[in-house]
């Protein structure tokens, strides 16, 4: 019998080393503890990580209007649906009492703009998957 293992001959009937590039019963083991451990912890950040993103929700309060919305989303990207139809998005830089300033605006990055509060009918405001 040439080829076979040399623990094949003896009689053991471990696996031999062979199938394993090398590696030892024992060590192929541990390796396999060890990647079960690595998915037990990705598993466990991606939990810690979507509470973390579950946290940016924005609340609403019973006395909250437009204005006081954007004011809350200074520097985030907003997109504000008018009271024509028209939608206007791009980054919140301030807000006073009638007034919206918008700078970056979408499709028009080195653009501002000026939006009347009375004019806004809705405000969308992406909350994750930055």
């Amino acid at each position: 019998m040439t080829g076979a293992p040399h623990a094949f001959l003896e009689g053991d009937m471990r696996v031999p080393t062979s199938l394993f590039a090398g590696k030892s019963h024992k060590n192929y083991a541990k390796e396999l503890i060890m990647k079960r451990y690595l998915i037990l912890i990705g598993f466990l950040v991606a939990a810690v990580c979507s509470s973390l993103s579950a946290q940016n929700k924005i609340g609403l309060q019973s006395n909250a209007t437009v204005l006081g919305i954007l004011q809350g989303s200074a520097g985030k990207t907003v997109e504000l649906h008018l009271n024509s139809g028209e939608k206007i998005g791009g980054r919140v830089d301030q807000v006073s009492d009638n007034v919206v300033h918008l700078s970056h605006l979408t499709g028009a990055e080195f653009f501002d703009a000026f939006v009347d509060g009375k004019d806004i009918s809705a405000v969308v405001i992406r909350t994750g998957g930055k």
